[in-house]
Parts: structure tokens; sequence; C-alpha cells
């Protein structure tokens, strides 16, 4: 049985054009071994050869994926392009950074310095808020014992009396809240200029310090 195969393989070969006809080889779903010059509609799921006039395997075809194999195919390679995408646009981002550092500083000296401005700045804010808060605070404490006077005297404390106690309130508030964001913008100012000053000195090292 098995010459007989090889047999009806070489007929087959033989009976066809080595320029241009084709012979393709496959095994069906029953184990089953197909010699054809044509696949049929039905068999192209198979995995199949292309053979040439003397058998020699020219090319290989694999078998159809299954509808599972072909959706998890697809999110795979949906999810390379994605990650492709991220890569490409995070390559553009570092270099527009690149760009935009070189333009905004002339050297290393300068961060530093407009760093320690920055801050000197901040602080000096904060000393005038805190200057400022004990003034209010001192404010406060006279009012209260104004009012406490006028009580103790039977005196009705008018309702302006009571705003402008409200007002020094809101301005001890603000000045208290003042320096809590001035002194988490210091923080700010200083991770800001590191990170700026480290890039400067990546991108600059061995470069030059200039840019087009």
């Amino acid at each position: 049985m098995k010459n007989m195969k090889y047999l009806l393989m070489t007929v087959l070969l033989l009976s066809f054009n080595a320029e241009s006809a084709k012979m393709y080889k496959w095994v069906d779903e029953n184990g089953k071994v197909h010699y054809s010059d044509r696949v049929p509609p039905d068999q192209v799921k198979h995995a199949r050869q292309e053979l040439s006039a003397q058998g020699v395997v020219k090319e290989e075809v694999d078998r159809a994926l299954t509808p599972e194999e072909r959706a998890a195919r697809a999110a795979e390679i949906k999810q390379q392009k994605e990650l492709e995408e991220q890569k490409r646009l995070e390559v553009e981002r570092l270099e527009a950074e690149r760009k935009q550092l070189l333009r905004s500083y002339s050297s290393a000296d300068q961060i530093k310095r407009l760093k320690s401005e920055r801050i000197n700045a901040l602080q000096r804010n904060i000393q005038m808020a805190e200057e400022n808060l004990v003034i209010q605070q001192k404010n406060e404490q006279d009012l209260m014992r104004r009012a406490a006077d006028k009580e103790r005297s039977g005196e009705v404390v008018s309702d302006n009396f009571l705003n402008q106690m409200q007002q020094v309130k809101d301005q001890i508030e603000y000045q208290k809240q003042f320096i809590i964001d001035k002194t988490a913008e210091i923080e700010t100012t200083k991770t800001k200029y590191d990170h700026e000053l480290a890039k400067y000195l990546e991108y600059t090292e061995g470069h030059g310090q200039s840019d087009s």
C-alpha cells in the first residue's frame, strides 16, 4: 500500500508541466493524504505543501486558524501596535522636552540661580505672611477683649463690630492657608528645578550646551 501511494504521487507529479503546474499535498481531518493540482474549498483549512514537478516542497501553508485563534491573534497584533504607538509618542515627547529645555536655559548655573531666586522669593512671601498673621491675631485678641468689655457693661455689640471681627478671622485663615500653600510650593519648586537640572546635564553631557 505504501508503494502504491508513492507510485500514485509520482504519476501525478509527472503529469504536470514543470514550469506552470502546481501540486498540493495535505492531510485531511481523517488522516488521509491528498495530492491534487488544486485545494478544494472545504480543504483549505488544513495545512498543506506546494510541491514541484520533482516532488520537492516549494512552499508550506499552515492550517487555517480557528475563530478563537484569529481573535487572539488580532488582539495580539492590536496590542503590539498600541505599544509601538506608545513608544513612538514617548520618543517624540522626550525629544520635545529636550529641545524646550535647551531653549529655556543656557547653562546649568542658570538653572541653579533661578531655583535659588524663586525659593528666596517664596520664603520672603512666607515671612511677610507670618508677620501679617501675628498682626491679625493681635487684632483679633483686641477685638474680642473689646467685645467682652461691651457685654460686661451691658452695651450691645453692633453688627459693624461683629463684621469687623469676622473680617479679621477671615484674614487669619487666609494667611495660614497662604503659608501652607507657599511652603508646599517651595518643595514643588525644588523638585522642578532639580529635575530640569538633571535633564539638562543629561542632554548636554558630551554634546555641548546648545541646540539648533
